[in-house]
């Protein structure tokens, strides 16, 4: 056996969390085994017992928010649990960021305000961002039209840094190397294509070099939505990306860091108002949901419905074929031991014959957030799973508990400390029915540590990437792959560097996300197979799609050179908006078609897991549309 689990029989009397021999008790003395699962028989408990007192109120917030402000007034309950952050970014001012959803978002954005918070978005249909005062929550929460409050929803861009090649980049061309690597720019001269005819819009956090980049040249005029210019500047290098294979073509711009609700508000408003033909993003929300298509997703299908294109990052996740998975999936599997003061059953990762109930973490995986999912559809779950992270001596020292009872969200995310060693994550089913698992550390791993193996899957790439019309897009590198380790002790990238055009001996980044995407509901929430949402039910999706290049200079500093499957995404768009130029009456499917058929293989023949059909290429994809040469 192994990870916190320990048999009944050798219960040890316990006192604040540590391990205290009764007075007068004839024992044994415990064995370190038996120490490190009393400290978190312990915490659990702890924890476990803070969501069995749950106010009305406290029912519809998250639990970090609540356990924040118990641990906060409880000295006792703190004493419990000394090592335990909920990783909550509380400000000096006490304020705490936080997603409120309900029917009267304006009535709710009102009582914000009078309670002392700043609203910071609200959606038509009720959902609020706001910076709340803790102390408020309690309030807002007992409102009746709000449904629920938990800490505003996290996004993350796919870009990867590597500092030790920046300077060196200052030096070369600010035209992308994905130009010539893709082939486009013989494929303007060949085929008479620039983009001209066709908009395409980017979503990403911000433009703030928008103006310095069109000084210098590198960008025309871009549309951005009104107010919606957002914070940063990857979408000013996915611009200037698109622009340099696609200088014809029209562009537009959103963010989409204001919060999950107005991302799929301006993906909708860049169709609807802003006129594109083509859209790419490479922004991920942490709770899109693997197993259906929710609010983003549900954006990206009305679009593509409505005959757009839409490209977005495959993510940098890591994949199972290069050894870097942070990702598990499978179904519940209950222990056969189990803590005997803890409410549930552990989640058995060890499909052979020992027992192992927690997942060790790599050195690589400090501050990162882990996500659990699982088959139940979005917002009626009634089956209840929590999600621990544990340190080297068993104490608890993160973790995500929420109540599900039939109106709840299937989701549960706690971050892994950013200091110390050792860490380990555990799934405990509460309550209800076994369901199929996805557990996602976002960029770690997970990584065997003394008798503890490590599972990982392939299977990463989710959320609104992975909705059935868009393109999921991987990277492999245009001219020298990514070369800092991804680990501490990893060896570098062996790829590249690849001068001149992509060929079948390129290879993929090793960061890129792998697929398939098992889902299991309709957008609805709907079963795709009624009665079985278990590893043998549901459908499953092709993703990644294709694959294109990054590792490509931009002028726009910080992205000297730019990684990431964020610099492929623009890549294969602006390819989209040649092929659309040069046959304008062309469909959706077509355009699909002649991507997907003229793309060279990176890994085995036909589809992969990891680089789709393989890296598009702009003049066989034209020739495949049957656009003719100029």
């Amino acid at each position: 056996m192994r990870g916190f689990s320990r048999a009944a029989t050798r219960s040890v009397p316990l006192a604040v969390g540590v391990v205290l021999l009764g007075a007068g008790v004839a024992s044994a003395q415990p064995s370190a085994a038996d120490v490190v699962a009393q400290r978190t028989e312990a915490g659990i408990s702890a924890l476990q017992g803070i969501k069995k007192s749950l106010t009305p109120a406290e029912r519809k917030q998250d639990s970090r928010l609540v356990i924040e402000k118990r641990l906060r007034a409880d000295h006792a309950l703190a004493a419990l649990l000394p090592e335990y952050r909920t990783g909550l970014p509380v400000a000096n001012s006490g304020a705490v960021s936080v997603d409120i959803t309900g029917a009267a978002g304006t009535a709710v954005a009102q009582a914000v305000r009078a309670a002392g918070g700043t609203v910071r978005y609200a959606s038509p249909d009720g959902a609020v961002r706001a910076d709340l005062p803790l102390a408020a929550v309690d309030k807002i929460a007992a409102r009746g039209d709000v449904a629920a409050v938990a800490p505003a929803a996290q996004a993350m861009t796919w870009r990867e840094q590597d500092p030790r090649r920046e300077l060196v980049a200052r030096a070369v061309t600010q035209v992308s190397e994905g130009d010539k690597a893709h082939g486009a720019d013989t494929a303007r001269a060949q085929y008479g294509v620039t983009g001209s005819g066709i908009k395409v819009c980017v979503l990403s956090d911000g433009v703030n070099s928008l103006s310095k980049s069109q000084a210098a040249g590198e960008l025309p005029a871009v549309d951005v939505l009104a107010g919606q210019a957002g914070s940063g500047d990857e979408g000013t290098a996915m611009l200037e990306i698109v622009h340099d294979l696609a200088p014809g073509a029209t562009l537009g711009f959103a963010t989409a860091f204001t919060s999950e609700a107005s991302f799929a508000a301006n993906i909708r408003a860049l169709r609807t108002t802003g006129h594109c033909t083509v859209i790419v993003d490479d922004v991920a929300y942490f709770d899109e949901s693997p197993f259906q298509d929710t609010q983003v997703a549900q954006a990206v299908n009305d679009v593509t419905a409505a005959g757009a294109l839409y490209f977005s990052s495959a993510g940098n996740s890591g994949n199972l074929t290069d050894g870097t998975s942070g990702y598990y999936e499978g179904d519940f599997r209950a222990s056969a031991t189990t803590l005997p003061g803890i409410s549930g059953t552990p989640h058995d990762f060890d499909p052979g014959s020992a027992v192992q109930t927690s997942d060790p973490l790599s050195a690589g995986s400090l501050g990162k957030p882990v996500t659990l999912f699982w088959s139940d559809p979005w917002g009626r779950s009634g089956n209840d799973y929590d999600l621990f992270i544990l340190n080297a001596s068993g104490s608890v020292v993160a973790s995500s508990d929420n109540p599900q009872t039939g109106s709840q969200n299937p989701y549960e995310i706690a971050s892994v400390p950013t200091t110390g060693s050792g860490y380990r994550v555990a799934v405990v089913k509460y309550s209800g029915a076994d369901r199929f698992l996805a557990l996602n550390v976002i960029r770690g791993r997970f990584v065997g540590s003394g008798s503890l193996k490590a599972f990982s899957t392939a299977g990463v790439t989710s959320g609104h990437s992975a909705a059935a019309a868009a393109f999921s897009v991987a990277a492999a590198p245009a001219a020298t792959a990514f070369g800092r380790p991804l680990e501490t002790g990893d060896p570098a990238n062996p790829a590249g560097p690849y001068p001149g055009r992509f060929t079948a001996a390129s290879k993929w980044e090793r960061f890129t996300s792998d697929g398939q995407r098992h889902l299991f509901f309709n957008p609805d929430g709907t079963e795709l197979t009624p009665g079985n949402v278990s590893s043998t039910g549901g459908a499953t999706r092709a993703k990644p799609d294709i694959t294109a290049a990054d590792g490509v200079a931009t002028s726009v500093a910080g992205f000297q050179p730019f990684y990431g499957t964020s610099a492929a995404a623009p890549h294969a768009a602006a390819i989209a908006a040649l092929l659309l130029s040069g046959k304008p009456t062309a469909t959706p499917a077509e355009i699909r078609s002649a991507l997907v058929a003229s793309a060279i293989d990176l890994g085995a023949p036909g589809y992969d897991p990891v680089t789709g059909a393989g890296v598009i290429m702009a003049g066989p994809a034209l020739a495949a549309l049957g656009v003719p040469q100029s």
